[in-house]
């Protein structure tokens, strides 16, 4: 049986490295759906309490919006730093924790690309009522996270394989990733990494974690519960949400 744990502030050191180049492609399509939720709603400042590397922050401030990024992982938030002095750009980054961090009042929080799976489910509550707190009434709530409904349909937890591939300079870097999915939730990911520089022995490293995953109504209860009602669902493109062909559902909620 697979156990699932808050992830540690050290979760992303060994990934970090490599992360915009492995990831930002996918964070394209949300960061559009994020900026059409905001101008539909009015959002002019926003927190995200799970910032990594800056994707949405980035996005978000190049389109007019006011953004600072919070993220629990040193190595993380040194490189949006970083590319923020390389842009010469004005954009706040520091670390902090979604489960305690207050940094004021917004109009808007995110915590995008799965990160409430990090956290076991009365984490992922202590976190929502702290992220009401940096809330004003009437503020949204908007993350996203796998679909515990379209995994556990037919053979769908497949799709979720990885195998990327990019050079970064004369360094080659693959990642594969298998995952498996228990009833509960428990998203279980299994990654290869291989590094190699041209005429050399390949690097090979392995890491494994777990995410917890939730289905519509199981989010819907939880937020209602910590004072949010939820204003939609819908794909991470902005698409329609369905129950069983939806891989992550994207929830936008509003503090009461």
């Amino acid at each position: 049986m697979v156990i699932h744990k808050s992830a540690s502030s050290s979760h992303y050191n060994k990934e970090s490295a490599h992360y915009d180049e492995l990831n930002e492609q996918n964070s394209a399509v949300i960061n559009v759906t994020l900026e059409h939720i905001f101008r539909k709603n009015g959002i002019k400042t926003i927190l995200d309490l799970t910032c990594g590397t800056g994707s949405q922050v980035f996005w978000l401030s190049k389109q007019g919006f006011d953004v600072i990024g919070y993220d629990i992982n040193s190595k993380m938030i040194a490189i949006a730093k970083r590319k923020v002095k390389e842009a010469h750009l004005k954009i706040k980054f520091a670390k902090g924790d979604m489960r305690t961090t207050h940094a004021g009042q917004f109009d808007a929080v995110i915590t995008i690309f799965n990160a409430i799976g990090h956290l076991t489910k009365s984490d992922f509550e202590k976190a929502i009522q702290n992220i009401s707190t940096n809330l004003k009434t009437g503020g949204l709530y908007v993350f996203d996270i796998f679909n515990l409904s379209y995994l556990l349909a037919g053979d769908n937890i497949t799709e979720l394989t990885i195998d990327n591939q990019i050079k970064k300079g004369d360094i080659i870097v693959r990642e594969i990733q298998y995952s498996t999915i228990s009833e509960d939730g428990i998203l279980a990911s299994y990654d290869i990494y291989h590094e190699q520089k041209p005429g050399e022995t390949p690097k090979i490293t392995k890491a494994f974690q777990t995410l917890q995953v939730y289905n519509r109504s199981q989010l819907k209860a939880l937020l209602e519960k910590c004072g949010f009602q939820i204003v939609e669902h819908c794909d991470i493109n902005g698409g329609t949400f369905w129950e069983s062909k939806t891989e992550r559902l994207l929830t936008v909620a509003q503090k009461k």
